[in-house]
């Protein structure tokens, strides 16, 4: 797993292109009324049996202070069986290297020369065969003058690229604004004595009463549902919500990923999963978090964490997610845009039917999931505007992560 998620991060940075032709949308949808058997029945179903070696631990943060030595033994002949990498992947990882361009061999290859019983295929695939024990030729400029590069683990290599860093994209040339040629408007005193009468600049001096007036902004939202409208008022609220939900996310982490695990089997066994499920959790954070939260009977202690901000937890993850969505909507920029379109607009569908089954799958399900990602009525996102700096800097104390579900996406 780790390694087709390096592959695949790789083949990002290089700009391959996902889009997809067949409509995934009704696949993130989120019934926020589904109802759940007990987590005591949904844990001795999905949970139990469900690990491939006894590691001796549930996780990192919970290990006995005494070391296994027949936990060791079975970890380390683990490690050199035939398990290692599936049959069934060989084909799709090759249908991945082959995607690459050739000039990012020199990052993966040497690493692929290093894990346990993995496919002779895989490593005498031109380009890949040449690369064992070579360090890469193409560094970035910020790694240049590192003592000691060469004995960096071959697992990082990827960090070497170029194109890896921000800076190869600031350094693509730009073109030069050119200033827009002077109007010339002809004066007409009438004209502005006229708009002096209307608008009276007195009105705009520093010292001139403000106007308050109450309106629709201003209010809370009655029991928001899906096709509700947000306001500024619920806004704020929502960013008031995000500290004490980020500390519940921290205390309750092992439940919250035991119900992530059970939410993804529970799906798969009703036909409603997607090839990476995960997409779920971008599309929509919030109203995965409190599915989650349910299937781990935590709904009445999570309830109790934003209700000073008069959401229940179905209010709150409506709330939450038009929030996100708009803000989503007011940072796209014009590249990520037109990527957006033109997927729309089928472009990229006879390079992405030439793929592999699997791998076109999870292409076009990947792509569905940035349009659901950025699906914003005009007024949310004028909302949101409104409140943009203060959800900013709220976000980003956070790490734009949600209990774990990424909230900005594209940049």
């Amino acid at each position: 797993m780790r390694l087709l998620l390096l592959i695949a991060f790789l083949s990002g940075l290089a700009g391959n292109v996902l889009a997809a032709a067949q409509d995934y949308a009704k696949y993130f949808e989120v019934n926020l009324d589904e109802k759940f058997p007990s987590y005591e029945a949904l844990s001795k179903k999905y949970l139990e049996g469900r690990k491939i070696v006894d590691r001796g631990y549930d996780y990192h943060w919970k290990m006995e202070d005494a070391f296994n030595r027949v936990f060791r033994l079975t970890i380390s002949s683990y490690g050199g069986t035939d398990k290692r990498l599936k049959a069934e992947n060989e084909e799709e990882l090759l249908q991945m290297l082959r995607l690459m361009p050739p000039e990012t061999y020199q990052y993966i290859g040497p690493y692929l020369h290093t894990v346990p019983n993995i496919s002779e295929k895989v490593l005498n695939m031109p380009g890949i065969r040449e690369t064992k024990n070579k360090f890469p030729s193409r560094i970035a400029p910020e790694l240049a003058d590192v003592e000691d590069l060469e004995f960096l683990s071959p697992y990082l290599y990827y960090v070497l690229m170029p194109e890896a860093w921000p800076s190869y994209r600031q350094r693509q040339e730009k073109p030069r604004k050119r200033p827009a040629a002077p109007v010339k408007v002809v004066h007409d005193p009438a004209f502005f004595a006229k708009l002096k009468k209307i608008v009276p600049e007195e009105d705009f001096y520093p010292d001139a009463p403000k106007e308050t007036k109450l309106g629709m902004s201003d209010l809370r939202t009655v029991e928001p549902d899906k096709n509700s409208l947000l306001t500024s008022a619920d806004v704020k609220a929502f960013i008031n919500t995000l500290d004490g939900v980020e500390a519940f996310g921290k205390e309750h982490l092992y439940q919250i990923y035991n119900a992530s695990f059970i939410l993804d089997e529970w799906e798969k066994e009703r036909g409603e999963a997607l090839p990476v499920n995960a997409l779920k959790d971008s599309v929509n954070p919030c109203q995965r978090l409190v599915q989650k939260i349910r299937v781990a009977g935590l709904e009445r202690e999570f309830t109790k964490t934003v209700v000073g901000e008069g959401f229940d937890a179905k209010g709150w993850a409506y709330t939450c997610d038009k929030t996100i969505k708009a803000y989503r909507m007011s940072m796209l920029t014009r590249s990520a845009m037109v990527s957006i379109m033109l997927y729309k607009k089928g472009i990229y569908d006879s390079y992405t039917d030439s793929l592999g089954p699997k791998t076109a799958e999870m292409q076009y399900s990947a792509m569905q999931s940035v349009i659901e990602m950025y699906k914003a009525p005009r007024r949310d996102v004028e909302e949101v505007r409104k409140n943009r700096t203060a959800l900013r800097n709220k976000l980003n104390s956070i790490n734009n992560y949600l209990v774990g579900s990424p909230i900005v996406i594209l940049k």
